[in-house]
């Protein structure tokens, strides 16, 4: 989920955690790939093309900039959840750090009901053991990191079935180049006007065009996109409250606090102590 300006700041732009319990985060993308495993329990996940429900022991990975949403679970559910940014593989073309990954991952089929025996249980061993590695940082972790990460790409582009592609991809591009510039620019002061620039829409017909494509406006949007990043920061990171707040894209943080506990029930503070067990 959707996220610049702290992965940049990490000593390696890769975090993990173990979420238990109804945790869902709305529809959103964010630049760095996600894989998420299921522990326990049941989960229901929607991307841009199907919504499906993930079991025990079902793994789900998600390209870079695409658009999905976790759905609520039972208490009983426990996940492991990493976010990845693929700039840390390099590059084998033109120079364009990570971005061949994003393409070919965007093209294969990322569920693992749809894999064969071995590739699952290879890329269930990576998983566990990368969340290994960033929990307990013994030496040279960073360069595990990156070497498993490789792996799993490469597992991914070589054995993974190829997705059939459909007009309905074509007709949402313009919907992921708007998405794709919230999630580069959350944390700035980010407004319509400057998204539809960028974009090359007209700020008005963005507003429609926005609401019409995703039930929601453009402005609750972005809110809930950067409170999503903020519960992913207070159970991944031990920076302080207002850090998480400015990292997060909020600039006030008494309105960070009333937004958060708004949206989530309880403020800041007591949802990472609600979800310490999870790191």
């Amino acid at each position: 989920m959707i996220y610049e300006t702290d992965v940049r700041r990490r000593p390696y732009p890769i975090r993990g955690t173990v979420m238990k319990g109804n945790l869902p985060f709305m529809n959103h993308c964010h630049q760095e790939m996600e894989i998420l495993q299921v522990k326990k329990g049941d989960l229901r996940v929607t991307t841009e093309e199907e919504s499906f429900d993930l079991e025990e022991g079902d793994i789900w990975i998600v390209p870079p900039f695409t658009s999905h949403s976790i759905g609520k679970s039972g208490q009983d559910c426990e996940r492991l959840a990493l976010l990845v940014d693929l700039k840390m593989i390099g590059s084998i073309e033109r120079g364009d750090e990570g971005l061949w990954a994003q393409r070919e991952l965007g093209e294969r089929v990322l569920t693992s009901r749809c894999w064969a025996p071995e590739d699952k249980e290879a890329v269930r061993r990576i998983i566990e053991q990368l969340y290994r590695e960033i929990q307990n940082k013994n030496y040279a972790w960073i360069f595990a990191v990156k070497t498993l990460i490789c792996e799993l790409v490469l597992i991914a582009v070589r054995q993974f079935p190829e997705k059939e592609k459909t007009k309905q991809y074509d007709k949402m591009a313009k919907l992921k180049d708007i998405l794709e510039y919230i999630a580069l620019n959350y944390y700035k002061e980010l407004t319509l006007r400057s998204c539809a620039d960028a974009v090359g829409f007209n700020a008005a017909y963005l507003s429609r065009y926005f609401s019409r494509h995703m039930g929601i406006t453009f402005q609750e949007y972005v809110k809930r996109l950067r409170i999503d990043r903020a519960k992913w920061l207070l159970m991944t990171e031990e920076a302080s409250i207002t850090e998480i707040c400015y990292q997060s894209g909020f600039h006030d943080i008494k309105t960070f606090n009333k937004l958060f506990r708004r949206e989530c029930g309880m403020n800041p503070t007591e949802f990472r102590k609600s979800t310490a067990t999870g790191k």
